[in-house]
């Protein structure tokens, strides 16, 4: 029951996100065997402030490969999320869009029945002038 109130493309997104941990293990077991990742680790743990002298080249490339897989699963989140934020903001300014096109053409409605009152409004009043002069003697009836 639970599954019928969530909508279709969130499951899909919450599977992407999901599918991103194997990514990130592929990404990182390519990048244990890439020399320029391991050199590139073993730099920047030269410059990590540690208890010890220099840190052995083996535990360099694995932290290294920890912060990879780590920054994939974060950046696929980090893409969903924002994709997610962009959706509702686009649903969010199309539903006001409607309600302003609802609301204009619902100005546009009153408008023009204010105009068929006016007009009718003139008419009567042409009418009760025209009754006035009938009954005050300044006219003839109209006759059929």
């Amino acid at each position: 029951m639970v599954l019928a109130q969530l909508p279709v493309a969130k499951i899909f997104w919450l599977g992407v996100r999901q599918a991103a941990r194997p990514i990130s293990k592929v990404a990182t077991s390519f990048a244990e065997r890439s020399d320029g990742f391991q050199s590139c680790c073993v730099a920047v743990s030269r410059l990590v402030p540690s208890n010890r002298v220099s840190v052995p080249r083996e535990e360099a490339v694995q932290s290294g490969c920890a912060i990879l897989g780590e920054a994939v699963v974060f950046g696929v989140s980090g893409a969903v999320l924002a994709y997610e934020y962009v959706k509702q903001k686009e649903a969010e300014r199309a539903k006001e869009d409607t309600l302003q096109r609802k609301a204009s053409e619902e100005r546009m409605a009153l408008r023009w029945e204010l105009r068929r009152l006016e007009e009718r409004l003139h008419q009567q009043g042409e009418a009760l002038e025209a009754l006035r002069k009938v009954v005050d003697g300044k006219a003839t009836p109209l006759t059929r």
